[in-house]
């Protein structure tokens, strides 16, 4: 559960990161200043020395980022935003969605009724009965064709 909490709380760690970052500057500074520079020069040799502030948090975050995780949720929050942004969207989205998923289970929930073992009609269709209204269907289907003018594949 700790690295739970470590992932939303990523933004006060980022910015412990910052304020630790500065502290140690900070500390230089006045280091360099107790030598005999003056705070300007001294703001300008610890930075040189130190190296590139931003980079340096950056480097760090990039140590400490989970980037699946934390792309997934950032993903997810731009949805949230452009969603909140286009209620008209939104209302056909999730109404498309609902619909989808309401079909969906009422035709699976009818069609495993339909074949679920001990569900069949009583009087069923022996396989000749079978391939013989398939055979009708094709011959038909190409009597209307025929009728249409329409060519029959060979």
């Amino acid at each position: 559960m700790m690295w739970l909490k470590q992932l939303f709380s990523r933004r006060r760690l980022y910015n412990d990161l910052s304020e630790e970052i500065n502290e140690h500057l900070e500390e230089k500074i006045e280091e360099l200043v107790a030598t005999g520079m003056s705070r300007k020069e001294a703001a300008a040799a610890a930075r040189r020395e130190f190296g590139n502030v931003t980079l340096t948090e950056e480097d760090s975050r990039t140590v400490w980022r989970w980037p699946s995780i934390e792309n997934f949720l950032m993903d997810l929050r731009y949805g949230l935003r452009m969603l909140r942004k286009n209620p008209g969207f939104t209302a056909v989205a999730v109404l498309t969605l609902a619909l989808g998923i309401a079909v969906n289970a009422t035709m699976f929930s009818l069609v495993s009724s339909l074949l679920r073992e001990g569900s069949y009609p009583t009087r069923t269709l022996s396989p000749r009965q079978i391939t013989s209204l398939g055979a009708m269907q094709t011959m038909y289907l190409r009597m209307w064709l025929l009728r249409m003018n329409i060519a029959l594949p060979i």
